[in-house]
């Protein structure tokens, strides 16, 4: 999604407020200066360290995305009551 071009006015420290052009998600911005003086913001998102395996290991990463879009669609089964029993903690 593009957002058009906007004109943001500098404080007096020479400060800009990006306010509510920046999604909720978005934690920090990696910056780029290039040697014309432009100037590019690279949204970042955080998450927990106990969850980078999952981004770190892209085969399960796609079956969980596989899974959420099934659930969405309402392609879902359920399990049998003693499913849990063979599964090692």
């Amino acid at each position: 999604m593009a957002i058009k071009e906007k004109n943001l006015k500098l404080d007096s420290k020479k400060r800009i407020t990006l306010g509510k052009l920046v999604p909720d998600e978005v934690t920090s911005y990696a910056v780029e200066f290039l040697e014309n003086g432009t100037i590019i913001l690279k949204p970042r998102v955080e998450i927990p360290a106990e969850e980078a395996w999952l981004f770190k290991n892209k085969n399960v990463l796609e079956s969980v995305k596989r899974g959420l879009e099934d659930s969405a669609i309402g392609k879902v089964s359920k399990l049998e009551k003693d499913f849990w029993d063979d599964i090692e903690e």
